[in-house]
């Protein structure tokens, strides 16, 4: 499935390959159906920016945003786990899944970095893509949320993942997440103060999949394993 290898490459760090490729970019979206029209509206818009803008300024807005905002993380577990012990057993957990599909990661980024997940479901069945998009729903929600809040057109890419889940975000999640870290822009000393802390979804009902809340990295994991095991089986 092109849209989410896209909608990955596009939350990776901007380059002039990507101000190439745009155009081609917005031709596989369109055709391949899988987002609402108005998405792809919302994903025109932000495809504009990024044409417009100077690549350096398209840069050092995504390092603000994605690497010097702790809340905006990419890396999916961080905002389950944070940076405890969890957190590495569920990374050497979901390699192992992609060893499995016969992917192998050949970038310095953990395996919960989103575009590497995206990659990932873009190889499965549509239902099963839904399904684990829908998994980490309330954290993508947050994340686009935050993203309004520093008014980045970034948001259109998250809105677009939230929309195509086999579920519906936890709005009552999702708001106590926003009151915990709103998104915005820190100072060094505060972005160190935030690292040390426990992020919004970790040890929740969310993250441990009561009340239909976002369920833990295991439960995912869970997830993609069951599908693994289907398909052995079929086989």
């Amino acid at each position: 499935m092109r849209t989410l290898k896209i909608l990955g490459f596009l939350l990776t760090y901007p380059s002039e390959s990507h101000k190439e490729v745009l155009d081609e970019c917005y031709n596989f979206l369109k055709e391949e159906k899988w987002v609402s029209e108005r998405a792809l509206r919302s994903l025109e818009l932000f495809l504009e920016e990024m044409r417009s803008a100077d690549l350096l300024d398209l840069q050092e807005t995504y390092v603000a945003l994605f690497d010097r905002t702790p809340s905006l993380s990419l890396h999916l577990f961080e905002h389950i786990h944070g940076d405890s012990r969890e957190r590495g057993q569920a990374l050497v957990d979901l390699t192992k899944v992609y060893e499995e599909a016969g992917l192998l990661i050949n970038t310095d980024e953990t395996p919960d970095y989103l575009p590497l997940f995206l990659e990932y479901v873009s190889t499965l069945p549509p239902e099963d893509t839904k399904e684990n998009l829908g998994s980490v729903v309330n954290i993508l929600s947050a994340i686009a949320e935050r993203l309004k809040n520093r008014d980045s057109q970034y948001a259109a890419v998250f809105e677009t993942l939230v929309e195509t889940a086999a579920r519906k975000p936890d709005l009552k999640a999702v708001e106590s997440a926003l009151q915990k870290a709103s998104g915005a822009a820190y100072d060094l000393e505060k972005l160190d103060a935030e690292w040390e802390e426990q992020f919004a979804f970790e040890n929740t009902e969310q993250t441990t999949g009561q009340n239909s809340g976002c369920p833990k990295a295991e439960d995912m994991l869970a997830r993609i394993n069951g599908y693994k095991e289907e398909e052995r089986v079929k086989k």
